[in-house]
């Protein structure tokens, strides 16, 4: 019987104290390996006069990092577009920070026709603040309507 109660005693004073430790909220976990192993960087500086350019193009369509700084402190879980009721298009982009600390960054759009041209001048600049290993929603929209067929968003540390 007493071998009972000291049992009892026991699992009481675990649950008690597991019940004391502090629960944390779940945070992204960002693989930076997997993720820096499908970015693709251009060692040359510049184009020569007659020759192919080195850069890459930032694709249409999508989140560009654009700031060495943060390149490989940042992840972007998603981008997606939407045509508004009143006929603009709507960028709205979910960016995580995979640091311990919190961030800061800004985020732009550009929006193109269907040539591909810019079809109004590039928005401003606009602040996000990324608490440690949280994300936040950057969102952007068009002015035009109907002339607006593609964008490009770039994101950087805060100045």
């Amino acid at each position: 019987m007493r071998n009972i109660l000291l049992a009892a005693a026991g699992l009481t004073s675990i649950s008690v104290l597991a019940g004391c430790a502090q629960q944390q909220e779940p945070a992204p976990i960002c693989n930076m390996a997997g993720i820096n192993a499908q970015r693709q960087l251009v060692a040359l500086p510049a184009a020569a006069p007659g020759e192919p350019s080195p850069l890459l193009e930032m694709p249409l369509n999508s989140v560009s990092i654009t700031d060495f700084n943060v390149i490989n402190k940042l992840y972007v879980r998603s981008v997606t577009a939407q045509r508004t009721a009143t006929g603009t298009v709507k960028v709205i982009s979910q960016i995580i920070n995979c640091t311990d600390y919190p961030l800061n960054v800004e985020g732009r759009t550009q929006f193109y026709d269907q040539a591909q041209v810019p079809s109004e001048p590039v928005s401003g600049w606009k602040r996000l603040n990324l608490a440690p290993r949280t994300s936040n929603t950057y969102a952007e929209s068009s002015i035009g309507t109907k002339n607006v067929q593609y964008y490009m968003v770039e994101v950087r540390e805060t100045r």
